[in-house]
């Protein structure tokens, strides 16, 4: 599979998947996995599909700021996310280095998250991660995918 082919194979999942699951690790040797909102689901989160036009793979988060994966991250900053879309048997884990994006605080702020964050987009507690991906595994129906960045 050449580049171009991965990456429009990689951005169709990214924008389907209804949640993705972000893989940390902590002080234990054993890997911590959770689900979070997929910011790039373009059917959940329609208004921030421009936000992502030009982003490339680069991957954007939004928790709190006093999680336990951000104190992970703040201890190791090498991560993993898996999106899947499994009735297509399709899913896609990009691994690469987590770190706070203050400048997309603003333009990912969607209205109803002063349910998680009362102070609303200045919210000390609200935090937005990105990855920029070095590596990409998965799997298509055509086979598997193992690409360096």
């Amino acid at each position: 599979m050449g580049k171009k082919e991965f990456e429009a194979l990689a951005l169709d999942i990214m924008r389907r998947a209804d949640a993705l699951v972000l893989a940390t690790t902590g002080a234990d040797p054993y890997p911590h996995m959770r689900a979070l909102f997929n910011l790039r689901n373009v059917v959940r989160f329609p208004t921030l599909d421009a936000f992502h036009e030009g982003k490339g793979l680069s991957v954007f988060l939004s928790t709190n700021t006093s999680s336990v994966k951000v104190g992970e991250i703040g201890g190791s900053p090498w991560v993993s996310v898996y999106f899947t879309l499994p009735s297509e048997i399709k899913g896609l884990c990009l691994s690469g280095r987590a770190v706070a994006d203050q400048a997309a605080r603003s333009a990912l702020w969607l209205d109803g998250w002063e349910i998680y964050y009362p102070k609303g987009r200045d919210d000390p507690d609200y935090t937005i991660l990105r990855i920029d991906p070095v590596r990409a595994r998965g799997w298509d129906s055509m086979g598997p995918i193992d690409i360096e960045l």
